[in-house]
């Protein structure tokens, strides 16, 4: 009978401390990290708004680069054998 009540409250200590000193930080710690991912995410929204507001309605995005046409010298390399 003492044995039981012994084994019992070892048993409810251990589920305690495994609770309290570990489940508990880490779901917190969990939800301190959502919070901040959150605060980010609303900070580059507010920043890409901002950004949209202070460009011009009518301005155009800029045209794209062509390619200039490659002369054949630009094709090889000097190759220098190794010995």
């Amino acid at each position: 009978m003492l044995a039981e009540i012994i084994f019992f409250a070892l048993l409810g200590y251990f589920i305690y401390k495994v609770v309290f000193d570990f489940i508990v930080p880490v779901s917190h710690a969990a939800r301190q990290m959502k919070q901040q991912f959150r605060d980010i995410h609303q900070q580059g929204q507010r920043q890409a708004g901002t950004y949209q507001q202070q460009q011009p309605a009518d301005a155009r995005p800029p045209r794209p680069e062509t390619p200039r046409p490659k002369h054949p010298s630009d094709e090889y390399i000097d190759f220098e054998e190794v010995k």
